[in-house]
């Protein structure tokens, strides 16, 4: 008989955690060090030993099961502010699952959350998959948005670098990538709106002016957005580990002041059957302040003026191809990624599970700022 314990994390742990992440999630390419999971969860804000519960086979001294409480945060939505844990990374080796052991962690998880008076816990999860019908649903986990993945190719040279198989669809490719980026670029070079509107695409600075920017203008369009901090700030976008996760920061301005904004980092994505490797761009987040724009058309020219400085910065990085999670709310953003032929995919949804008695989630109105953290695992 197997003998199972349950623990939070202890310092020396990270191989077996990269281990058992790389092992559970091997068919989604993506590969985990110890460095980058430290990261993760010991150098983040608020970190508590606590917040990472495992699973141990204590008879072969072996890591087989992990949930993280990757972070507690004060978030506003509607008129007030509440205190929410994300839940992530609920992992179980292929030869441990059907035992429990989830179903176990997350039982002390929520326990967890409710000792630090959370009022909700978040997660994002498969909208089809069997971790929300038979273990997130059953622990009174609900559905509250549903999000869109929305993915596109702005290096056709790196990504034919990665899958040289792609060459013969470059014409394609080029079709759906370039050719409307250069269309609207001669929509927005012929409209006078846009005569004072500079860009900038920065590498890896302590960029404190996009903080404050985005801080400012992001809570008045979406619910749920934490904002940043200092320590969050540094921990997230300049105090990183590896290169992949230095930040590329976009921003436009209008008569010199930031109106919006964006960054995006990478992720190396393996497929070792076949020996490639692709390095897939991330969009953390989108911002724009939408009262400048005297009308919808404006306002649509707008994001797709930000959207083709983010592609600029992607082929910039250089990234072969690039993904943005949005919700199905934040219809001007969706529209404007469907103009410059992004690629729209329907995706997870995200849950909610009410940890106080007699505590509803409010109804929201505004699109869910969904984190990186919660929707894609990574800060």
């Amino acid at each position: 008989m197997t003998n199972i314990i349950y623990r939070h994390y202890r310092q020396g742990d990270e191989k077996q955690l990269a281990d058992l992440f790389n092992l559970a999630f091997q068919r989604n390419g993506v590969v985990r060090t110890p460095k980058t999971w430290h990261w993760r969860l010991v150098q983040s804000p608020g970190y508590e030993p606590e917040m990472c519960k495992i699973a141990e086979d204590i008879d072969k001294k072996k890591i087989v099961g992990c949930i993280l409480v990757n972070l507690i945060e004060i978030i506003p939505i509607g008129q007030k502010k509440y205190l929410i844990g994300d839940i992530n990374d609920v992992t179980t080796l292929p030869d441990y699952t059907k035992r429990g052991i989830a179903t176990k962690l997350m039982e002390i998880s929520i326990d967890y959350m409710k000792q630090k008076g959370c009022d909700y816990s978040i997660l994002s999860a498969g909208s089809k998959g069997y971790a929300r019908s038979r273990l997130y649903q059953k622990f009174g986990y609900f559905d509250i948005e549903k999000e869109l993945l929305f993915f596109q190719i702005p290096n056709l040279i790196q990504i034919i670098r990665n899958i040289n198989a792609f060459a013969i669809l470059f014409p394609v490719f080029f079709t759906i990538s370039y050719l409307p980026r250069f269309l609207n670029r001669i929509r927005i070079k012929f409209n006078r709106f846009f005569k004072n509107f500079s860009y900038e695409i920065i590498q890896n600075k302590k960029y404190f002016e996009y903080m404050d920017a985005i801080n400012q203008i992001n809570p008045k369009y979406y619910e749920g957005f934490p904002g940043y901090n200092i320590s969050k700030f540094i921990w997230a976008r300049i105090k990183v580990p590896a290169k992949r996760q230095k930040p590329t920061f976009i921003v436009i301005r209008e008569s010199g002041k930031i109106i919006g904004g964006s960054v995006i980092t990478h992720q190396n994505i393996y497929a070792h059957k076949f020996g490639l490797k692709v390095r897939l761009g991330v969009i953390h987040e989108i911002f724009l302040d939408k009262s400048i724009f005297t009308n919808s058309k404006n306002l649509y020219l707008g994001y797709i003026y930000l959207i083709d400085k983010i592609l600029k910065a992607a082929t910039r990085r250089p990234v072969g191809a690039l993904i943005y999670k949005s919700t199905i709310k934040d219809k001007d953003l969706n529209q404007a990624f469907k103009g410059m032929n992004f690629i729209r995919i329907q995706d997870d949804v995200i849950m909610i599970k009410e940890l106080k008695t007699n505590l509803k989630f409010p109804q929201i109105k505004k699109p869910l700022f969904l984190p990186t953290y919660v929707s894609l695992g990574v800060p």
